[in-house]
Order: structure tokens, then C-alpha cells, then sequence
């Protein structure tokens, strides 16, 4: 394929976990990543929720923070099925994907890019405004990307707590 590459840079690795205060003490205290922003992604806030096209509610609690522009961001599932479930059995605990940056592309063109090229989206939503979409490339590329579009102006919420907490 020609044109300008569907990944322009890496801007966040993600990695789901099974306890997410147990992984923000590893990853803060041992590996000196924070400090962490915490949330809880789940209905109402989290919308149009859509797992290989099919209409299905979930919810994840997740930590993130940030090193020299890079994302970090850690996954614990709660409610529902989600591929991060899928990942913990079939994987156990790990990097699950990597967001890449696309560019000035649309999202709706960057699906369909994706499309081209074999890839349907896997797993998708929008909190607040701010879309996602993981697609299924884990068995050509061994691992997951996904894609995020937020419009101009978007900014994230208040976290719901910090790790580790404000002094």
C-alpha cells in the first residue's frame, strides 16, 4: 500500500491488568511512571458501545499517565464483556495495544483504511465526546492498534482520584 503510512507516531501503550491499584504501585513506585490520572469509563458517559459491530454495554477502570509525550495507560475490565476479558484469558496481564497517531485523516477514513487492509474495528466507544476504536490486527501485527478522535477543543475530564494521591 502507497500513501502517506495509516500510523504517523505511537502515542499511547496500553496494558490491562486484573488489579489496577496493585499495577499503579508496581508501575509508580518500581518503575517511576506518574503521576496517575484515574477513571472509571461506564454508562452514561461511556456511549455507543460496540464490540465486532454488535451493540454491547461494558465499563473498565483505567489509570493514565504520561513520559516525555508518551501515554500510559492501565486497563482493569469490570462490568461486561470487553477484549480486554478476551486478552487476561487468552494472555494474562500485558501490553494489549498501542494508539497510533493517523494524521489529518478522518476517523471514518482511518476505519476504512483499516478495513481495506483486512482490519475491522474489534472493540469501539465514545467517552464524552472523545471516540475510540481498536482494530483487529493482533494476528498479522501481534498486537492490537486503536485509534482515538477527539474533536478540536475536547478536553479530558477531572480524574476521579490521582495516584498517587495529591498532597
Amino acid at each position: 500500500m502507497q500513501g502517506m503510512p495509516l500510523a504517523q507516531d505511537i502515542t499511547q501503550v496500553g496494558i490491562v491488568v486484573r488489579d489496577l491499584d496493585r499495577a499503579l504501585a508496581e508501575y509508580t513506585h518500581k518503575l517511576g511512571v506518574g503521576p496517575w490520572r484515574v477513571y472509571t469509563y461506564a454508562p452514561p458517559r461511556l456511549t455507543d458501545m460496540r464490540i465486532r459491530g454488535v451493540g454491547t454495554p461494558y465499563s473498565m477502570k483505567l489509570a493514565l499517565a504520561w513520559t516525555k509525550g508518551m501515554m500510559w495507560e492501565l486497563i482493569q475490565p469490570l462490568d461486561g464483556p470487553s477484549i480486554y476479558k478476551e486478552f487476561l484469558r487468552d494472555h494474562g496481564e500485558g501490553i494489549h495495544h498501542v494508539m497510533v497517531d493517523y494524521g489529518d485523516r478522518t476517523l471514518g477514513q482511518v476505519k476504512a483504511e483499516f478495513a481495506a487492509r483486512g482490519w475491522p474495528v474489534l472493540m469501539e466507544g465514545n467517552y464524552l465526546g472523545s471516540q475510540f476504536a481498536y482494530f483487529e490486527t493482533e494476528g498479522s501485527l501481534t498486537t492490537t492498534i486503536e485509534v482515538r478522535y477527539s474533536a478540536p477543543g475536547w478536553q479530558r475530564p477531572e480524574p476521579e482520584s490521582w495516584y498517587p494521591a495529591a498532597r
